[in-house]
């Protein structure tokens, strides 16, 4: 019966003056029954409806195309910010470590500034950068060479290597890397993005911060206390009381007169080790009778004692022992000379061989003296020629910077490669030709010396800085050039 039928029923029922209770019970009783199938039938309805939307959202397919920043009109999505995003933390995560850097997010930065509120500010930096440098590439028409595209697709291949070690798919591994929002046709294009806008900063800071020799030379000028080198050495003494505790554990803090104590007889040890030293003792066998040790590593101008080794009124057979009171203690220290750092650069070719080199059965992990017999193995193949070497770089090789030139870094400066490496160049009699094995946290070089160069370290050094903050200012400008609005509704499903 329709509700109208209803309605008309009882109409005439109500105007008769009758009512018939078991037909009232029985209406009535109906009704609920309706209004309940009802009431679940919406409630189903609706939670159908909720499910579906939340495997939309979970799939990040709303979040894909909702904008986080907009820079000079221009929309940037979740994922694209994600990208930066991402970029910062993990410069952070290979120094600090991925579960430390996790816990850190939620960390205060600045007042009710988190860590991960900072990381949010420094990818839209660098988004405005990239924006900007972008913008400038185009109106310059730089483009995309042969060149580029192979760095491109080098970096794609890495990242699917990598998730196919991981027993990722692309796709999967990218979401693992970004977040659920990120896709291969985005990661792409935003690595676009970057190498475009690198490639324009290159270029153009190559073109216009161009030095003479005579302004290097001034740089330097202003500024030796940077680049020179000190052949010097020496002792810390301390002067910071001992600590004590109470019975229950806790450290008692020393009076006035415990440090003042303490202090002087610092002083009085550093005086019996500079003793020592003038009348002929080796200052190391002076420190070690004192409990004391040498450093011949020289702190910087603007501590206490590199103050007093930079100090031009310093000559060769200086001694003497200098107060930092404000740090509880004293040093002796001995100057013998200073001179500019003159370290060629060099040019070299190398054969990184790690476990990856090994073919050994699925679960068994290298042993360290495998690794190395492989890098011998590989050297005692090698047919004599510097040809040889670079085909034996190019099939060997695990150093992607160089595992397709042959190996080859060309005017290596000083400092620029790990310690192991760099000192097998610079030994005393180091020759072109020369071959040798050397082992690193990355595993074990095969080395092979080309020959140095003729760019002296302090006027390479000097050069870079001069660049490199030319560079930062002309960046700051381009990124201060671009207006940048958060939406905050996007921002928040970035990280």
């Amino acid at each position: 019966m329709s509700a109208s039928r209803e309605k008309k029923k009882r109409q005439e029922t109500l105007a008769s003056g009758t009512v018939d209770p078991k037909a009232a019970r029985a209406a009535e009783q109906k009704a609920a029954e309706r209004k309940s199938n009802i009431l679940y039938s919406t409630v189903a309805i609706a939670f159908v409806v909720i499910a579906a939307a939340l495997l939309v959202y979970n799939s990040g397919i709303i979040q894909r195309n909702q904008t986080a920043v907009t820079l000079d009109g221009q929309k940037y999505t979740v994922p694209q910010t994600a990208y930066y995003y991402q970029s910062i933390c993990n410069n952070y995560a290979s120094m600090l470590g991925q579960e430390y850097l996790q816990s850190m997010k939620s960390q205060a930065y600045d007042g009710d500034k988190t860590w991960n509120d900072y990381f949010k500010e420094q990818a839209v930096e660098s988004m405005k950068f990239v924006h900007a440098a972008k913008t400038a590439a185009a109106a310059a028409n730089v483009t995309l060479e042969a060149a580029d595209e192979e760095t491109i697709k080098a970096n794609i291949d890495g990242i699917k290597s990598a998730a196919a070690a991981g027993g990722y798919s692309y796709g999967a591994y990218l979401k693992a890397l970004y977040g659920p929002t990120m896709t291969g046709s985005i990661f792409e294009s935003c690595l676009r993005d970057q190498v475009i806008a690198s490639k324009y900063a290159t270029q153009y800071s190559d073109e216009t911060f161009v030095y003479t020799d005579e302004e290097i030379q001034a740089h330097y000028d202003e500024n030796k206390d940077s680049y020179d080198v000190i052949d010097g050495a020496y002792v810390t003494v301390s002067g910071t009381p001992e600590i004590k505790t109470d019975d229950e554990g806790n450290t008692v803090e020393a009076t006035d007169e415990e440090k003042a104590a303490a202090l002087e007889a610092a002083k009085e040890k550093a005086q019996a080790i500079l003793d020592a030293y003038s009348s002929g003792k080796d200052l190391e066998a002076a420190a070690s009778a004192n409990d004391a040790t040498v450093s011949t590593t020289i702190p910087s101008a603007s501590s206490v004692a590199g103050g007093w080794f930079f100090d031009e009124a310093r000559k060769g057979g200086d001694a003497e022992v200098i107060a930092d009171e404000d740090n509880s203690q004293y040093y002796v220290a001995v100057f013998n000379s200073r001179e500019r750092d003159e370290a060629l650069d060099y040019n070299v070719r190398h054969i990184l061989v790690t476990a990856e080199n090994l073919d050994l059965p699925e679960g068994q992990e290298a042993e360290d003296d495998q690794i190395k017999a492989k890098a011998e193995t590989l050297l005692a193949s090698w047919d004599g020629t510097e040809e040889g070497f670079e085909t034996l770089a190019n099939e060997n090789s695990k150093d992607g910077g160089s595992n397709t030139n042959g190996g080859l870094y060309e005017n290596v400066a000083k400092g620029s490669m790990v310690a192991a490496f760099q000192d097998w160049c610079y030994e005393d009699g180091r020759q072109p030709g020369d071959t040798g094995i050397v082992k690193s946290n990355y595993g074990y070089h095969i080395m092979y010396f080309v020959g140095y160069g003729d760019t002296e370290y302090w006027h390479y050094a000097c050069e870079n800085d001069m660049r490199n903050e030319a560079v930062a200012e002309w960046q700051t400008t381009m990124t201060n050039g671009v207006a940048a609005e958060i939406a905050n509704g996007g921002m928040k499903q970035v990280g």
